[in-house]
């Protein structure tokens, strides 16, 4: 009976981080950036771990800096109350925010079960075509949770279950630029067969 009772209590306690959560924001950049294509559009996803599918998102906030450039064009994508896509400033947005309206009861076909959800998006542009990445990463989240729709209990994830976002950007030559350097290369290979 004492066996029994220790593997029980083994098991109960082992139980919570086998279920354990973790969440981040996802940084995704839609094209690489060149002079013939100075401007890329940067989506802020909001992404967490859930084997059991019965979450869905519910707030988080974020800063978003990139290492160089400025942002434009803010578009909140999940706009809830109180959902705010920041002030710009150059290469750093501040105070981001983003919501929804938790669906008591959730239970129906169809009903919100992505592990990631897309949040806002922004322009970015270069003023520096040097052949690079550019870093992009949060910081400054003091929120982020999600919703089981199923209990409707509000869960938590910051700040011991989150893990800051972060991207590239990546900024390339001007395909002409690249035919250029090609060419000395491409006339000592003709040479050489010749």
């Amino acid at each position: 009976m004492r066996r029994t009772m220790t593997c029980l209590l083994a098991v109960l306690l082992t139980a919570p981080a086998l279920a354990q959560t973790n969440g981040t924001y996802l940084l995704t950049s839609s094209n690489a950036v060149s002079p013939s294509s100075p401007t890329t559009t940067i989506e802020i996803w909001a992404a967490w771990d859930n084997p059991a599918k019965v979450t869905m998102f519910g707030a988080g906030n974020y800063d978003l800096t990139a290492g160089d450039g400025f942002f434009s064009n803010p578009i909140n994508v999940l706009n809830g109350p109180g959902s705010s896509t920041g002030v710009i400033n150059g290469n750093v947005i501040t105070g981001g925010i983003n919501g929804q309206i938790f669906l008591p009861g959730c239970g129906f076909p169809g009903c919100p079960r992505d592990l990631s959800t897309l949040l806002a998006t922004y322009d970015w542009t270069a003023t520096d075509f040097t052949p690079r990445s550019v870093d992009l990463f949060t910081s400054n989240t003091s929120l982020f949770i999600i919703i089981n729709w199923v209990t409707h209990e509000w869960i938590e994830l910051y700040p011991h279950e989150f893990s800051p976002g972060s991207g590239v950007i990546n900024v390339v030559p001007a395909p002409a630029a690249w035919v250029v350097l090609a060419l000395p290369l491409v006339a000592a290979t003709r040479r050489r067969r010749l």
